[in-house]
């Protein structure tokens, strides 16, 4: 199956305090605030989040994103915990991802869920550049359906695969990505992450196309 089950690697601008309007922090909006960004990359070719934090280190975003073949929809919690004063912080950031099929973007296959935790180490640098790494796992599960003759079917982009049991699978990721405000209350971002089996990239086994995810985008304040 290719570009079926893909990670998000998505970041979002902070909605910040009047003081820390223009601030690179792209996880985080700041307590009772919100957030809108847009991005593109591999293998998603569009994808977008509106975020709220309720409290300073906690956020939850809403975010759908497009493939060439696939539509997927869901949540992104996320979690920080800051180490020092000047910036430094350690996150949990949580993509969930439900695909409603994998056959196109409206057919009638059985679905297919995504979740993506991730542990980072992040660090802003003054009130303009923000950078960050991390480690983390996806784990992805199908749910087959039974065809015409009774068969556990599931979908493979486009390709209905016989499947004995559910379909499921956990790999390793680490990744790294940088942002930099732009303009007030507006960030550019890149973000970058390889899907690993082990130490080792993610084979034929890897259910989401090719083993890396890369993602450009822009994000603004609401």
């Amino acid at each position: 199956m290719r570009f079926l089950i893909v990670p998000i690697a998505f970041v979002s601008l902070s909605l910040l305090t009047p003081g820390r309007a223009s601030a690179a922090d792209p996880v985080f909006p700041g307590a009772h605030h919100g957030s809108v960004g847009v991005a593109t990359g591999v293998p998603f070719v569009g994808m977008g989040e509106l975020a709220y934090a309720p409290t300073e280190g906690f956020a939850i975003g809403a975010i759908v994103g497009i493939t060439p073949f696939v539509f997927g929809a869901g949540l992104r919690p996320r979690v920080g915990l800051p180490l020092d004063a000047s910036g430094t912080r350690v996150s949990l950031v949580t993509p969930l991802l439900y695909y409603p099929t994998g056959e196109g973007f409206f057919g009638s296959g059985p679905p297919w869920f995504l979740a993506q935790p991730g542990l980072r180490l992040e660090r802003r640098f003054g009130e303009s550049f923000y950078a960050q790494v991390g480690a983390g796992a996806i784990a992805a599960l199908g749910l087959p359906s039974r065809d015409e003759r009774g068969e556990m079917v599931v979908t493979y982009n486009n390709r209905r695969v016989v499947e004995r049991d559910t379909p499921w699978g956990i790999w390793n990721t680490v990744g790294a990505g940088g942002a930099i405000s732009v303009f007030d209350r507006t960030t550019v971002f890149a973000d970058a992450m390889l899907i690993l089996r082990g130490v080792r990239p993610a084979g034929s086994e890897w259910i989401g196309g090719p083993p890396f995810a890369f993602t450009l985008g822009v994000v603004r304040a609401l």
